[in-house]
């Protein structure tokens, strides 16, 4: 339930930082949570396709801390490549 809930607001996030975006788009603490907002509702989004093709209802948990994980290595990843 907690990954659907921060998907969704991951997802009105996006709407908000998207406009903020769209104003300025240089201001690099919007494009880190652009970025950011992506990538988490992203990665719960692939978690939730894992899950409706049958994976065990026991490896929810572990969905979630890895996708979680995942997206803040990617995050860290891009985030140090963009403006190294």
């Amino acid at each position: 339930m907690w990954a659907w809930l921060l998907q969704r607001v991951a997802a009105v996030g996006l709407l908000g930082v998207i406009v903020l975006h769209l104003k300025n788009p240089f201001v690099r603490p919007v494009q880190a949570a652009l970025l950011g907002l992506v990538l988490l509702h992203g990665v719960l989004g692939i978690r939730s396709i894992l899950l409706d093709f049958g994976m065990p209802t026991r490896w929810h948990r572990l969905l979630l801390v890895l996708a979680l994980l995942a997206g803040v290595a990617v995050f860290v990843l891009f985030w140090g490549w963009r403006w190294s």
